[in-house]
Order: structure tokens, then C-alpha cells, then sequence
């Protein structure tokens, strides 16, 4: 999304949250949350002077503050496919540093709530929160979350590390990220968009890698069978994939008018209807008999069962591919990024999560939080992450994985994506938008509303939701 300033009328934290309503676009698993404890901080020797020698009184003993390990820090994480991996990062801290992590598990659900607890506290129980892209606003743009700068004003961002469309910045004049706002959070999951097909199948059929969504209509209609649909839409919840589609099109949710000003709500153009009907499409005549009812989970049981041959979703869920308890397509599943309405038109949404150091914390534990992510974003602990299972968001990481025999055909999709990440809209009140979003889309999917009516609809809404947050926004076009 193109950026330019914004006017807006200042919105407190509390009022958004309470409209906010909980979003399940990631994979997340359910169970009680939990506290993981990590192996004992290494103990740390300290030079000691000579008992014959008078003490040297200072003013502060740094030598000796510098060699004790950093206070122990919590991080308040979400349970995830990623989440082993994570563990297995912070374990390889704690036995490398010395410095203890303590990990709250928490199911996506309940991740919102404590984080707002959390900020809202005299001090904050956790030293590091993580925050999913469709929140992490509200708490950057409210100053929840300490700037980077702020804990060491000598931190710079390895240019290596993708930030995705400037989830890490926001810009306090813009009201918005952008490339030149200030770092707010740092990447930890780096989850976008793949689309996965069963190369054998494709061979067979002499089919190449899909490059457009034609070659995907292409491919399903070669494909399905009375036993195999051709393809699976990600239904519950759409709106995550469908952005995809739409931003193939050239198309927006919203955008900002660079001449005005004024937000202008663009879900009802000719290039959301073109991305909508394609979509609806390929759902309706190639999915399976309940193309209506999937959700991620369905998705990678079908593909992982041989039931689909092709599909968009999330890159985390490729090991899923190769898991013998999980698949029994293993080595027979390729990807590559996801396609376009034109080649090289091709768009990838970013799902992702960002660390944050909340605000109400004493100067030694920020401190120790943010030596926990400088170490983190490493490319030595980047490449532990990935090899541990979780979903790296350094690019130098992706073009060496790209050469794993194990892991390197999805890891170079990954790497050949991150030019054609778009951002999902970064408003304080994205989640009311995507709940729109997934109300109109899921009408139109099952044929309770035109795809005119869903969008014409959809962006009536969206209007009224900016209108009455105190956006300038463009009249509705007709």
C-alpha cells in the first residue's frame, strides 16, 4: 500500500481493542496456557581482587555488572505451528548467554487480551510480547511498546532481516508504517503466502509450475477427478487469501489519495470483482463437495491425504508435507510463489508476528529483552530457527536454506516471494475491516449474495468504519 499523510483524530487504546474481534487467519493450536521453563542460566565466574589488595571504590563497578548475567526476562508467546522451533531457539540462548528465559504459551485467543493487560499494568508481567500483524498498531500507535532506540540508541536493523511491508515502523505523522518510521517491534515469525502443487501430478499431466491463476484454472481442470478436486479455497476465514487475489488485480482494500489526503475505500473497483470472481470460481467449481467449510488445518489434511493438487497457504504449514505421522505425499509436493492475474504480477500477504518491549517496564529488563532480539535475529540463530522448524525472517537465511535437501524446495519459494510481499491494511481498525471482509466474502461463497453485492456491500461498511473513526475518506465511488 502506497503511504502519504493521513489526517485522523487521535483514538485511545482502549476504545479499538473493545471492537476488536479475534481473528484465527494463522494456524494455531488449542490447549491450556502454559509456562516453559528453560534449562538453568550457565553460571558466570567474576574476577575477584587479590585479598591483599585494598578495594578500589567506583562509582559503578562495571566490570563486574558486565560479567553477571542480564535479569531473566518472560515472553508472552502464541502456541503455533512455529512454536517448537521458538523453544528451541530460546533454549540455545539460555545455554549460550547464560541468561534465563521463561515462555508463556498462550493460545492465539488469549494473546490480545494479555498483551492489553499486560501495557495497561504498573509494570508489565512480560518483557516481551508478541504481537500478530492485524494488532500491532494499536500498541505502536499508542506508544505501548518502547522504541527501539529508546533501549539503545545505537541500534541499527540488519539489512537482511525483511520487514515486510514496514511491520516493524510506525511513523507517528502518518499514523501508518512506512520505511521511514521509527522501529517499534522486530520480526520473529516470518509466515507469508506459498502456493503448494503436487509435482508428480503435474508432471504426469505435463504441467509447469503455476505462474498465473489461468494456469491454476488450467491445471484443475486437468487434475480433478471423482476422487480429487482441482483446488481448495481457504474459506474460514477467506479474507486472507482473498487479498491475495486481489492484490494480483492491482487491487486495494484502501488506499490513500496522495494529492488529498483522503482515504478512499477501493474494495468495490473492476479489480476487486476481476480477484473475486476468479476466486469464487476456482472455489466453487473445482474444490471439493464442502468447498465452503475449509480452513487451514482441512487445507493441509487434504493435500497431505492426496485429496487436492494444488492450493495457497501459509508457508509454516510445509513440513506438514513431509511429516510421515501427517502425509503420505512426502517428496511429492513443490512450491513456488503465489501466482497472479498476469505473470509476474504475483502478491503474497504478510501474516506475520513482531516482538515488542512493553512500555512499563524498568530500564534493566528492556535491556535484557532487547539482548534476547539482537541475538535472536542473528544469522547464526536464524538459520537454528529454520532448522529447528519454525519460519526464519532473514533473506540471507532463506538463499542458503534454498540448497537444503530437506528443506530447500519451499525455503527458495520463500526467498523468491519476499519481492512480492504486499502488506494486509495496517489501520487501528483492521480488525472491524476484516471482519467485514469475511462476512461478505463467505456470503458470496455460498451463493447468499452476488460477488457485486458482497463488494458493493463490504465497502459501505469499511466507509462507515473510517468515517465514523474520524478518517478523511473519499466518497464511495458508484
Amino acid at each position: 500500500m502506497n503511504l502519504h499523510p493521513i489526517q485522523k483524530v487521535k483514538h485511545g487504546f482502549l476504545l479499538p481493542l473493545s471492537l476488536i474481534v479475534v481473528l484465527t487467519f494463522l494456524l494455531t493450536a488449542c490447549g491450556p496456557a502454559a509456562t516453559t521453563e528453560p534449562p538453568a542460566p550457565t553460571q558466570v565466574v567474576t574476577e575477584e581482587p587479590p585479598a591483599t589488595q585494598a578495594p578500589v571504590v567506583t562509582e559503578a563497578p562495571v566490570a563486574t555488572e558486565e560479567a553477571k548475567p542480564l535479569p531473566p526476562i518472560t515472553i508472552l508467546i502464541n502456541e503455533s505451528p512455529w512454536l517448537p522451533g521458538f523453544e528451541a531457539l530460546v533454549n540455545k540462548y539460555v545455554a549460550e548467554t547464560g541468561n534465563q528465559v521463561n515462555l508463556n504459551r498462550t493460545p492465539f485467543n488469549g494473546m490480545l487480551e494479555k498483551s492489553r493487560n499486560a501495557v495497561q499494568a504498573s509494570e508489565s508481567e512480560f518483557d516481551i510480547l508478541t504481537l500478530n500483524e492485524q494488532w500491532y498498531m494499536q500498541f505502536y500507535g499508542d506508544g505501548l511498546v518502547t522504541p527501539i532506540k529508546e533501549i539503545d540508541p545505537t541500534f541499527e536493523l540488519d539489512p537482511q532481516v525483511i520487514e515486510y511491508e514496514w511491520a516493524t515502523r510506525w511513523d507517528a505523522e502518518l499514523g501508518y508504517s512506512s520505511q521511514n518510521g521509527e522501529l517499534y517491534g522486530l520480526p520473529i515469525n516470518g509466515n507469508i503466502m506459498l502456493f503448494f502443487y503436487r509435482k508428480d501430478l503435474f508432471e504426469e499431466k505435463g504441467l509447469a509450475a503455476p505462474q498465473t491463476w489461468a494456469d491454476v484454472e488450467a491445471a484443475a481442470q486437468a487434475l480433478k477427478t471423482d476422487e480429487m478436486a482441482g483446488y481448495v479455497v481457504r474459506a474460514n476465514p477467506p479474507n486472507w487469501e482473498f487479498q491475495a487475489f486481489l492484490a494480483s488485480y492491482g487491487g486495494n482494500v484502501i488506499k490513500l489519495e496522495e494529492q488529498t489526503g483522503e482515504w478512499e475505500v477501493t474494495l468495490n473497483s473492476p479489480e476487486a470483482l476481476q480477484a473475486l470472481t476468479t476466486w469464487l470460481k476456482l472455489g466453487r467449481d473445482y474444490g471439493p463437495a464442502n468447498y465452503a467449510d475449509n480452513g487451514q488445518a482441512e487445507m493441509i489434511a487434504l493435500m497431505a491425504s492426496g485429496k487436492v493438487p494444488q492450493m495457497v497457504l501459509v508457508g509454516a504449514s510445509a513440513p506438514d508435507f513431509d511429516n510421515p505421522e501427517k502425509s503420505i505425499v512426502i517428496g511429492n509436493v513443490a512450491a513456488v510463489p503465489v501466482p497472479g492475474s498476469e505473470v509476474g504480477k504475483n502478491a503474497t500477504m504478510s501474516g506475520i508476528w513482531v516482538m515488542g518491549v512493553p512500555h512499563n517496564l524498568p530500564a534493566e529488563r528492556k535491556e535484557a529483552a532487547l539482548a534476547f532480539l539482537k541475538w535472536s535475529l542473528t544469522k547464526d540463530a536464524q538459520m537454528f530457527y529454520a532448522q529447528s522448524g519454525a519460519i526464519p525472517v532473514r533473506q540471507d537465511v532463506y538463499e542458503e536454506m534454498a540448497n537444503d535437501p530437506k528443506l530447500g524446495w519451499w525455503m527458495k519459494a520463500m526467498a523468491d516471494s519476499t519481492s512480492y510481499i504486499h502488506a494486509q491494511p495496517r489501520l487501528t481498525e483492521t480488525p472491524q475491516i476484516i471482519e467485514v471482509l469475511d462476512r461478505r466474502l463467505k456470503q458470496a461463497l455460498i451463493n447468499e449474495i452476488t460477488p457485486e453485492e458482497a463488494l458493493s456491500e463490504g465497502a459501505k461498511e469499511i466507509f462507515k468504519i473510517l468515517s465514523d473513526a474520524g478518517y478523511k475518506v473519499k466518497p464511495l465511488s458508484e
